[in-house]
Formats: C-alpha cells, sequence, structure tokens
C-alpha cells in the first residue's frame, strides 16, 4: 500500500518498559525527535479517548502532534490518530504500534496508514519511523530513560552528518 508504513523491530527491553517508553510524556519527546525544551502533554493517563499534543522544534522548524488515544492496552497495543502539519485531521491518519513479549526483549510492530500522499508517506518511513525504532534500539543497557532517549537519537543524527570523534589520552 503506497500510503502505509510498517516498521518491525525487536528491543532488547522487557515489555513493560517499551510501552512506557511509548506513553510517557518526557519519553514521548525524545523518541519522536524533540530537544529538552519540547513540550508533551497528555490529557490524563494514556487511555482510550485520552489527547495527546506534542509541540517540538524539528530540523529547525515548530512541528506539532495532536492525536487522540483510540485504543489503549497496556503492555500490548496503542492506537492513535496522527495529526500533524503534514497530516491533517481530514486525511485520517492513524498509528498503531503492538507489543509483543519475547522475554526480555520485546517485538515492536508498528502501523501508519492513511497518509495525504506518497511523499508524505516516505518521509515518514525513512528516516521518520525507521529512526524512531532505531533509537528505541540503541538507548543503551538500563531503563529507557529520556536522558537515554536522547543520547541515542544525538548519536544517530551524528553518524548521519559524518560527524566524527577523536579521544587522545
Amino acid at each position: 500500500d503506497p500510503l502505509r508504513v510498517e516498521v518491525r523491530r525487536i528491543i532488547a527491553r522487557p515489555v513493560e518498559e517499551v510501552f512506557r517508553a511509548w506513553i510517557t510524556p518526557a519519553s514521548i519527546a525524545r523518541w519522536l525527535g524533540g530537544a529538552g525544551t519540547s513540550d508533551v502533554r497528555v490529557s490524563g493517563a494514556a487511555r482510550t479517548g485520552a489527547r495527546i499534543r506534542v509541540d517540538l522544534v524539528y530540523n529547525g522548524a515548530p512541528w506539532f502532534l495532536d492525536g487522540e488515544y483510540l485504543e489503549v492496552v497496556p503492555n500490548r497495543r496503542l492506537r492513535y490518530t496522527w495529526v500533524t502539519t503534514e497530516c491533517p485531521a481530514s486525511v485520517g491518519s492513524i498509528v498503531t504500534v503492538e507489543f509483543r513479549p519475547l522475554g526480555e526483549r520485546t517485538e515492536v510492530r508498528l502501523v501508519h496508514e492513511g497518509f495525504p500522499d506518497a511523499k508524505t508517506r516516505s518521509d515518514h518511513d525513512a528516516p521518520g519511523w525507521q529512526q524512531i525504532m532505531e533509537v528505541l534500539v540503541r538507548a543503551g543497557d538500563g531503563e529507557l530513560t529520556p536522558d537515554r532517549l536522547e543520547a541515542a537519537r544525538h548519536g544517530i543524527l551524528a553518524e548521519k552528518r559524518g560527524d566524527s570523534y577523536r579521544v587522545e589520552v
């Protein structure tokens, strides 16, 4: 389907921790691409009918997500509307994230459908959702804290820019 993205990744963390990273406001801002000044608001707990609003600066420009949780099944499934500048409410874009426990690891399957056009779909595939999943994979050992997620995101961006570091002792 040219107007649908599907991404699957295995994350070396228990399902409860991965799910929590998807619904905790500070973590959402980090994996989504915002820096420390991002504003994320969830109206009450992440539950069916709750609203989610994210305001951040992405690639130097203001960006927002304004959605509603359509389904929340703890540690199993999230489904929410995805309303942004490039996917307005009239388009009906929806994100579904499924979490499958694999012992101490978690398989995450994300489906984003209802894009207005092929270019918007392509922008959400790579670097969009592919990069977001890579942030979660590379967050390092320990809990998926906002700081770990932000450090992983910065590392990925540095690689894409070709940044290199040299340490001499």
